[in-house]
C-alpha cells in the first residue's frame, strides 16, 4: 500500500508539468483549478523534499533547470501512465452513479445542454454532471473531462471516438434596430477566431470595426443590441425565441465548422458515459435545422 508521501509526490507531478506547460504560476493555476500560491506551494514542498531546483525564475515567467528537464520526461510518462489507469478503470465502471465531466463552450452550455439537466436528472439521478466550461479545449487522454462538445473542422483522432451531430452554417446578421437606421458606413463587429476574417470586405465597400469578441455569446448580444452588423452562427441566433437578429441575403463561404461529440475509447464500456454521451447526442440533434440555417429569418 502506498504511503501518504508517495501519494502526494504523485500529486505533484501535475503541478510540474502545469508550470512546464503553461510557463507561470497563474497559468498552472488556471489549468489544475486551483490558487496559484497552491502550485507555488507544492512545487516548493516537492523541490524541498528532494533539495533540487527544478525551475527558475525568467523575465518571462518559469523555466525548467537542467536538473528539472532531467527528470521531466520521466515525471511526464508516470503522469500519462497514471491516466491510462485511471480512464481504464473508470472504463470499466458498469454503474449508473458517480460523476461525468463534460467540456463545452459556453454558448453550447447555456442555450442548449443546461436546460436539458433537468430531464437528465430525471432519468439519471444518480449521475451528477460537471460541466467545464470555457473556450479552451480540455485534454480528453489526460482525463481533464470525460466527454467533450466541440467545434471543429475536423477532430484529431487518436484514440478518441467522434460522432458528428451536424456542420454549423454562419449568416450574416444585425437587429432591426440597427437595419432601421441609414447607415453611411456599416458598423462592423467581429469574432476573434473566424476562420475567414476579413468577410466583411466583399459586402461592405464602405465599414467601421467596431470591437472585436473573443467568444460568441456577448458578440450576439452585442448584435442583438444594435451595436452593428456581424457574422455569425445560425445556430446561436436562430434559436433564441426572443431575438430581434434578422439575417442578411448575402452569401457567405461554407462553414468548415461542425459539432462533434468526444469521448475516449477507454471509456466506451463506462455506463454513467454511455447514457450521457447517448443523451446529449439525442438532444442537440433536435436542433441540427437551426445550425443548417433552415430556421433562419431575413430581413426584406
Amino acid at each position: 500500500m502506498c504511503n501518504n508521501a508517495q501519494m502526494n509526490m504523485d500529486d505533484d507531478y501535475q503541478y510540474i508539468l502545469a508550470l512546464y506547460l503553461t510557463g507561470s504560476l497563474s497559468g498552472a493555476a488556471r489549468q489544475l483549478n486551483v490558487n496559484h500560491t497552491t502550485v507555488a506551494r507544492r512545487i516548493q514542498a516537492f523541490e524541498k523534499r528532494f533539495n533540487v531546483r527544478l525551475f527558475e525564475r525568467v523575465p518571462k515567467g518559469y523555466q525548467l533547470t537542467e536538473t528539472g528537464k532531467a527528470v521531466l520526461p520521466d515525471i511526464a510518462l508516470l503522469k500519462e501512465q497514471q491516466n491510462n489507469i485511471e480512464r481504464k478503470l473508470f472504463g470499466q465502471d458498469k454503474l449508473l452513479s458517480g460523476e461525468v465531466n463534460i467540456t463545452l463552450t459556453p454558448e453550447l452550455a447555456n442555450q442548449f445542454v443546461v436546460p436539458a439537466l433537468n430531464e437528465f436528472n430525471c432519468r439519471y439521478p444518480n449521475i451528477q454532471i460537471n460541466l467545464l466550461i470555457g473556450s479552451h479545449h480540455k485534454d480528453l487522454y489526460a482525463r481533464e473531462a470525460d466527454i467533450a462538445l466541440r467545434f471543429t473542422p475536423s477532430p484529431k483522432q487518436g484514440d478518441l471516438i467522434g460522432k458528428k451531430l451536424f456542420r454549423s452554417e454562419w449568416g450574416i446578421y444585425a437587429s432591426d434596430s440597427y437595419l432601421k437606421q441609414s447607415q453611411s458606413e456599416q458598423q462592423v463587429l467581429l469574432w476573434a477566431l473566424e476562420f475567414e476574417p476579413d468577410w466583411y470586405l466583399t459586402h461592405f465597400t464602405s465599414h467601421r470595426i467596431v470591437a472585436k469578441f473573443d467568444q460568441l455569446g456577448p458578440l450576439v448580444t452585442a448584435v442583438n443590441n444594435g451595436l452593428g452588423i456581424a457574422k455569425l452562427p445560425c445556430g446561436l441566433v436562430d434559436s433564441i425565441k426572443s431575438s430581434n437578429l434578422y439575417r442578411l441575403d448575402l452569401p457567405v463561404t461554407p462553414s468548415i465548422w461542425s459539432l462533434w461529440l468526444l469521448y475516449h475509447s477507454d471509456l466506451k464500456t463506462a455506463a454513467k458515459v454511455t447514457v450521457t454521451k447517448d443523451f446529449i447526442f439525442e438532444h442537440l440533434s433536435q436542433y441540427s435545422h437551426f445550425f443548417s440555417g433552415e430556421n433562419s429569418r431575413y430581413w426584406r
